[in-house]
């Protein structure tokens, strides 16, 4: 351990900060991230059913190849790069993950083979899966207390306008380009996005947080000194608050194992259980949205363009938790918008009406992305510093996991017997969620991560 050259914590410097030019960039770099993966993430459900019609294959096998091998590569990617930036740092995670990302969709566009096609999206898949757990890592010790929700409300609600570019895009792939390269398209686009972004994040520096709990303090006061001094020139101050000197620093390095340990293991367990669950309500609609439209006698021109339109709930509901996400306890948040959803879901479920169809929809999808920007602020402020991205990562993984069980599940099972019958079983992981978080929750908003640690 270094001597520290400054009394109290970086948290306590990084709390009194208000918001500048220096917090705008970084939430715009570690936000491009999110916009790649989100392309990905929300594309998925219309590249699916854009490559079915193209290459003539099942649904099954379709799944399979797109949100099977995305999410498992997700799987690998989430647990493994969660715990390297815990080991490593979270800036060294950053330099990496994208590059995989790029790569691995680059080449699935070359290939014509379904398993090949399979094998590199699996590939681009396990480069952002760390984004998710570390983005909200990350962003969640970098910004003060009262605020943290809202900023990371904005990092999603900038990712998330990626839907409405990769729905139109596909749209525009079925209408304008030749079948052979339209998929192709699309995961070259992907991959262009992801080196631009990584190239741009290279200026990121690592958490002073994560620096401090590893002992070296020089580097998280420079870190945070120039936060300080860039903010007051940003804002023309002349001097800074004094800050708090009462937070006590967690001087100890990362074990996988301490997921596990008392003053963590409910809630890994929680969170655990929460994940599993979480992803057949969250992707349940949102990965097979399409097919539940080609299902209810939609061609696939249409099935776009109703696709295109119902996705914008996505980014509306992402601005309206902007103004919510901070006043509400996050806990309960998460289990407000996953019945929600439900309902709304059901009611998209029921009705014929085309109109009815797209407000339903676009009402799901309002409240689904309320309900995502609420967990994953939740997820990452109730760990400690020390193993944040490893147990945000590990936690995180297991959706990955469940949302390949659990897509397969809905298309092969209940599909079959209605769009209805799906959300009948949704129904069911929606309770699960509903009593783990109401049970085991703590409550987490508005307060210091080194607070909610305890």
């Amino acid at each position: 351990m270094q001597n520290k050259p400054y009394k109290g914590s970086v948290s306590d410097r990084l709390e009194r900060l208000p918001f500048s030019s220096v917090q705008r960039d970084f939430l715009l770099m570690v936000a491009g991230g999110e916009w790649a993966e989100t392309l990905m993430l929300l594309g998925n459900g219309a590249i699916l059913a854009l490559m079915i019609t193209v290459l003539g294959i099942s649904h099954s096998l379709g799944a399979v190849i797109i949100t099977t091998a995305f999410f498992m590569g997700e799987f690998v990617g989430s647990a493994f790069f969660g715990w390297l930036a815990d080991r490593k740092g979270r800036k060294f995670v950053f330099l990496y993950n994208l590059l995989v990302f790029s790569f691995g969709m680059l080449i699935a566009g070359f290939m014509s083979i379904p398993y090949l096609i399979a094998v590199f999206v699996f590939i681009g898949g396990i480069g952002v899966g760390g984004e998710f757990p570390l983005v909200d890592s990350f962003t969640t010790e970098m910004m003060p207390a009262k605020v943290r929700g809202n900023r990371l409300a904005w990092v999603y609600t900038i990712a998330v306008t990626a839907g409405f570019v990769i729905a139109f895009l596909t749209y525009e792939m079925d209408i304008i380009a030749p079948a052979y390269y339209s998929w192709r398209i699309l995961f070259w686009f992907m991959a262009v996005v992801g080196f631009g972004i990584w190239a741009v994040r290279t200026r990121l520096k690592e958490s002073p947080r994560w620096l401090e709990v590893h002992g070296e303090y020089k580097k998280a006061d420079e870190i945070t000194t120039d936060w300080e001094q860039r903010t007051i020139k940003a804002r023309h101050l002349k001097s800074l608050p004094e800050p708090d000197t009462d937070t006590p620093i967690e001087e100890n390095k990362s074990k996988y194992k301490d997921m596990f340990e008392p003053d963590v293991r409910s809630r890994s367990i929680m969170m655990i259980i929460f994940q599993f669950f979480q992803s057949g309500i969250f992707y349940g609609f949102t990965a097979l949205a399409p097919l539940f439209l080609i299902e209810k006698g939609f061609d696939l021109p249409k099935t776009l363009e109703f696709t295109f339109l119902i996705f914008g709930g996505f980014f509306f509901g992402s601005v309206f938790n902007l103004f919510i996400i901070d006043k509400v306890e996050r806990k309960w948040g998460i289990i407000g918008t996953a019945v929600l959803a439900g309902i709304f879901g059901t009611l998209f479920a029921i009705v014929s009406s085309v109109y009815l169809i797209v407000i339903f929809g676009f009402i799901t999808t309002f409240i689904l992305w309320n309900f995502s920007n609420f967990f994953h602020a939740y997820q990452a402020e109730i760990f400690p510093t020390r193993i944040r991205p490893t147990a945000a990562g590990t936690v995180y993984a297991v959706s990955r996991v469940s949302t390949a069980i659990l897509t397969l599940l809905i298309v092969d099972i209940f599909l079959p017997h209605g769009v209805l019958a799906s959300f009948g079983i949704i129904w069911v992981f929606i309770a699960i969620v509903v009593l783990d978080i109401g049970i085991l929750g703590p409550k987490s908003s508005r307060e210091r991560v080194e607070t909610i640690a305890k």
